[in-house]
């Protein structure tokens, strides 16, 4: 997934750029050579993720008897990989045209299918876990066949066509040398993901538990601002290209509201509707309700620095500087989370998994987002001169 995210990331930046600036020939090629080379990276993840499925899933600490309950749902979320890369490549050349409500439409197409599959096969299959994976094989088939369809006119700057697939040395190399800081980014958030769960063991699996529940709630809060960044770094990196930088600051300057915004609003609504929510995750289990609130009671305080860090990102991102956001998102767990976790876990007395991974959770955040403040000023000073503080504001 990360390959595929980091990829598409990397190519999207181009695109909108290369689409601001009207150089349409260009574009075609970056499309199909894109394309291209996700599905041949797609190809040989699969295969090596699905006949190394065991030792993979024992490297990551995962416990046996969850193994073996997840193994062929392991499987089939492998298979769909190859699906998720064109899917990602496909909206991420939706998002550099600035169709927004396109890809509204198409996500709701998606978790529509997905539900309704998997409705069917719980509810009344009664089928287990594995077929929630096929629920998700299936919605992820939809995304695919809107893409193929609409990219279907071989003449459309936007089309698929073999024709246009480069795979000469200065087109691969740009690509990759804007997607390989943000596929390591990706990947290096991921296994740092699986260490924390690894090292979180230690307290229980239902400290695992609890603290996948609680960054699913984050999500409410989170998503949507990774999504507008994600929306607004195509436009900054639009008008990059067309050579308006003053209007690209003033895109910034309204996404970092915005996120900002929608960060303490997600901050109190979670806050006030937060027994409700627990009381859906939980099922009754009032222990397991309260293992949830000890780490995310604590983790939503700092959501609101992860929506100042999306904004952030999408600066990074449309100006390409892919490798500072490497560095940002690595120091986020590699430097404020993992090892905040092992001093508390060897070095002190905290009372239990819940309150101590709450805590991991909102210092490696807060940490991030003053992180990305200070590298959002360096790039700004770096790209507008002294002045830009006065420029972001006036703009």
């Amino acid at each position: 997934v990360s390959v595929g995210t980091g990829l598409s990331i990397g190519a999207g930046i181009l695109i909108a750029g290369l689409y601001g600036a009207g150089e349409y020939e260009r574009l075609k090629t970056t499309v199909n050579t894109t394309f291209f080379m996700a599905g041949a990276a797609a190809l040989v993840l699969v295969a090596g993720l699905i006949l190394g499925a065991r030792p993979i899933l024992r490297l990551a600490n995962t416990p046996a008897q969850l193994v073996e309950i997840g193994l062929n749902y392991y499987r089939i979320t492998a298979l769909n990989l190859f699906f998720t890369f064109f899917n990602n490549v496909y909206i991420a050349i939706e998002k550099a045209r600035g169709n927004g409500s396109k890809i509204m439409r198409i996500n709701f197409a998606m978790a529509l299918t997905k539900f309704s599959f998997s409705a069917f096969f719980v509810l009344v299959l009664h089928q287990g876990i594995v077929m929630i994976g096929v629920a998700t094989l299936l919605s992820n088939l939809v995304v695919t066949a809107i893409g193929l369809y609409n990219l279907r006119n071989p003449e459309d700057v936007f089309g698929l066509s073999f024709r246009y697939v480069r795979l000469k040395n200065d087109i691969v190399k740009k690509i990759v040398s804007i997607s390989l800081p943000v596929i390591a980014e990706k990947f290096s958030f991921s296994a740092g993901k699986l260490v924390v769960n690894s090292v979180g063991v230690n307290y229980g699996t239902q400290t695992v538990g609890a603290l996948g529940v609680s960054n699913s709630v984050s999500a409410l809060s989170t998503v949507p601002a990774g999504s507008i960044g994600d929306g607004g770094a195509a436009l900054i990196r639009q008008n990059i290209g067309h050579g308006n930088p003053q209007r690209a600051l003033k895109i910034f300057r309204c996404v970092f509201i915005v996120d900002f915004v929608w960060g303490v609003l997600g901050f109190i609504l979670t806050w006030v509707f937060l027994d409700p929510i627990l009381a859906s995750f939980s099922k009754g289990d009032v222990a397991f309700a309260e293992l949830i609130a000890q780490i995310f009671t604590l983790e939503m305080i700092s959501n609101v620095f992860l929506a100042i860090h999306s904004a952030v990102m999408a600066l990074l991102y449309a100006f390409g500087y892919t490798k500072l956001s490497f560095y940002v998102n690595f120091a986020r767990l590699f430097v404020f989370r993992i090892p905040i976790l092992l001093f508390f876990q060897h070095c002190t007395t905290l009372a239990g998994g819940g309150q101590a991974m709450g805590l991991v959770m909102m210092i490696s955040n807060g940490m991030t987002g003053l992180l990305a403040l200070v590298v959002a000023a360096a790039v700004l000073h770096k790209e507008y001169g002294a002045g830009w503080m006065k420029q972001l504001l006036s703009t």
